[in-house]
């Protein structure tokens, strides 16, 4: 690491620790790149690089190495008047959201509503969080340097994205784009679907975020500012919608206003399946009001549902009698009334899963076991009453025995209440669905298990683009946020996609992906295409129409373009419908219009055109005749057959001898030739 010791920089206030080194040397001064949470020490690890040596005569300044050039090249640039340009870009994650664009169109879609230079800034924002699993833009200007990006060779820092998110992406813009994206789904194809909708909610502690409200937070607490969101994905796994709104809105009403926006753009929710947070009277309600059939997951023990578990609970336990066909369940349904404030008797399946059981049974009996190791030993201690977990109250009980050392003495200690214990294991493996129509427990489970794909979607956007915890400072950051999750979201699905289909691990395929490297020769960048075969499928499977070898040929020309200041093409979805799909106009039912060619059957032709005039029919006017001389002067000739030309007619045919002279062939049944040609006149 090269240290330029004839330049004196500021050493900067932020992200940077100064290690002192013995025997008078210089101390390092290091700039902290990330900090990885740790979950095993419980602390985050920082990552560091040495930007520069402390000078000894003026503390507050440093000897620059070549790493603060990488760090700082807008600083270094005006110290040394030299611009620097990395010598290695990736270019893989780029190219990848070109090809998905040129399938989705969601970079046009972005354009069209918030112009280019803001939605090359989303896009590349969703880089980052797909790539860094993260939505703190502290990190973007280090992360992202060596990344080929949309906004230039520079990109952002993460100052302008803090003032990008607080006042440039009206909320206006945000609820256009959701729409436009929408109804792009239902060009699509997506006209009739089965919606998966669930919500959750992040902290925020921002006293400049008014939709924060306290309530109980996903991350465990009890009593903290919280901010809610809804994503609803097809039971393929689709984004499709998106929104966010004050931690205090029940999520029933959320669901609400996210199902009329969709019926809204034209989009049939033939279904919703639900996890079993909507599970309660005021959802179930509103579904059987609206008439939309749904799936949902039951919640704890409803009055309803505990008479169905003692009914059959014991009954289906590995009975061959109820198996749910293709599964490894054992299933029955029964019709009962869940709720005693809602009076609706509804669709229960309840399914035993002997693996999950299982396993549940283990994980309890270790928790009980060190829950009754806790209590002996306050006991042993002298505590009157141990400290026992509420969840655990009915499975451990204090009882007085003798003591093993000394038969004479009695000891109070804790032990397992053998009736409770029996009672949680009895549920362990049991679940319980709830639909409005009636299903086979197969149906219930096949149908349900697509959600599966949603939740999926999920967890990519609460934990691996790390939208956990929200970091801003206003009601307009947040919204814009949660755009960028949503956008990150549509491209790792699309990503998810293509690797499923290759039978490969999406965060391995990132990774490929993120290796695909171009170097910069004489100034030019150049790539030699020694990417895996693995990812040139991947790219295949995302846009099937594109050349892969252009399509990467095309990335590295658009940043060539820019440091030779030409202005770069980027690829964009050709107009129309997708590929394979077939334009449809709708009426204001949202039905199909059916449209056939030419002027409707019976219709004529009116007899005076738009301006006024008559209309002149096609053709001669009735009764004219044609010239005797043609528009040139030349003698107009009738319309005769040309020479060869025959008219066969059973035995004999009519031939042209020549323009003046005509004649007939005589066939005879059992010859081939003709016998003799009889002239006529001309």
């Amino acid at each position: 690491m090269a240290v330029y010791r004839y330049l004196k920089v500021d050493i900067p206030k932020e992200r940077v620790t100064i290690e002192r080194q013995p025997d008078g040397a210089p101390a390092l001064i290091k700039y902290v790149l990330e900090a990885h949470y740790n979950r095993e020490k419980g602390y985050a690890e920082p990552k560091r690089t040495t930007i520069g040596h402390q000078c000894l005569d003026d503390k507050s300044k440093m000897y620059p190495t070549s790493q603060y050039a990488k760090i700082f090249p807008q600083e270094w640039e005006k110290i040394t008047n030299k611009r620097t340009v990395p010598t290695i870009k990736r270019i893989g994650m780029f190219s990848i959201c070109q090809a998905i664009n040129t399938k989705t169109g969601i970079k046009d879609l972005l354009d069209g509503v918030f112009g280019t230079d803001l939605s090359n800034a989303i896009m590349d924002f969703a880089m980052y969080s797909i790539i860094r699993r993260s939505n703190a833009a502290d990190s973007f200007e280090t992360q992202m340097r060596n990344q080929l990006l949309y906004s230039g060779s520079e990109g952002h820092n993460d100052t302008w994205y803090a003032e990008m998110f607080d006042h440039r992406l009206s909320k206006e813009q945000i609820l256009l784009f959701k729409k436009n994206w929408l109804l792009q789904c239902r060009q699509d194809g997506v006209e009739e679907v089965w919606l998966c909708v669930d919500g959750s909610n992040d902290d925020c502690r921002s006293r400049g975020v008014t939709i924060a409200e306290k309530g109980h937070a996903k991350s465990g607490g009890t009593s903290t500012p919280i901010v809610s969101f809804t994503y609803a994905v097809t039971d393929a796994g689709l984004p499709v919608y998106f929104d966010t709104y004050h931690g205090g809105l029940v999520d029933c009403r959320e669901m609400q206003k996210i199902l009329d926006d969709i019926s809204e753009c034209g989009v049939k929710v033939k279904g919703v399946i639900l996890d079993r947070g909507y599970c309660n009277s005021n959802v179930l309600a509103y579904l059987n009001g609206k008439e939309i059939p749904y799936i949902i997951m039951v919640k704890g023990q409803p009055q309803g549902l505990s008479e169905i578990t003692l009914k059959y609970g014991n009954k289906i336990k590995l009975n061959a009698e109820y198996l749910v066909p293709g599964a490894y369940l054992f299933g029955v349904q029964d019709k009962c009334q869940l709720f005693n404030d809602y009076h609706h008797e509804d669709y229960v399946t309840l399914f035993y899963d002997y693996t999950n059981g299982s396993e549940r049974i283990t994980a309890l009996l270790k928790n009980l076991y060190r829950i009754l190791d806790k209590a002996n030993a306050d006991l042993r201690k002298g505590a009157k009453s141990p400290q026992i977990e509420k969840k655990y109250e009915d499975m451990v009980e204090i009882i007085t025995k003798t003591d093993e050392s000394d038969h004479r003495r009695k000891v109070r200690c804790a032990a397992v209440k053998a009736s409770g214990l029996q009672k949680a294991i009895d549920e362990k493996g049991l679940y319980s669905v709830v639909s409005s129509q009636k299903m086979s427990a197969q149906e219930v489970h096949q149908r349900y298990v697509s959600r599966d794909e949603s939740e999926i979607q999920f967890r990519f956007v609460k934990s691996q683009l790390g939208y956990g915890q929200s970091r801003v400072q206003s009601d307009a950051a947040i919204y814009a946020r949660f755009l960028a999750g949503f956008v990150a979201a549509i491209l790792r699905w699309e990503i998810w996609q293509a690797a499923k289909a290759l039978d490969q691990k999406t965060s391995q395929m990132l990774t490929e992906i993120d290796r695909m490297e171009m170097e910069r020769i004489n100034d030019v960048y150049t790539y030699t295409h020694t990417e895996k075969e693995v990812v040139r499928k991947l790219f295949g499977k995302l846009s099937p129409a594109t050349d892969v070898t252009a399509l990467i040929d095309d990335s590295v020309k658009m940043e060539n373009d820019r440091l030779a200041g030409r202005v770069p093409t980027l690829r964009h979805r050709k107009p129309g419908p997708k590929k394979g799909s077939h334009h449809k106009h709708y009426d204001a039912d949202g039905k199909v219009i059916v449209k056939t060619g030419g002027v409707p059957k019976g219709s004529k032709r009116p007899d005076i055109n738009k301006d006024g005039t008559p209309r002149k029919k096609p053709g001669p006017k009735p009764g004219t005749k044609l010239g005797k001389y043609n528009k040139d002067g030349s003698l107009r000739k009738k319309p005769r057959a040309e020479a060869g030309i025959a008219s066969r007619r059973g035995h004999w045919q009519v031939v042209v001898i020549s323009p003046e002279k005509w004649g007939i062939i005589v066939y005879e049944p059992e010859l081939s030739q003709a016998l003799r040609c009889l002239p006529l006149l001309s």
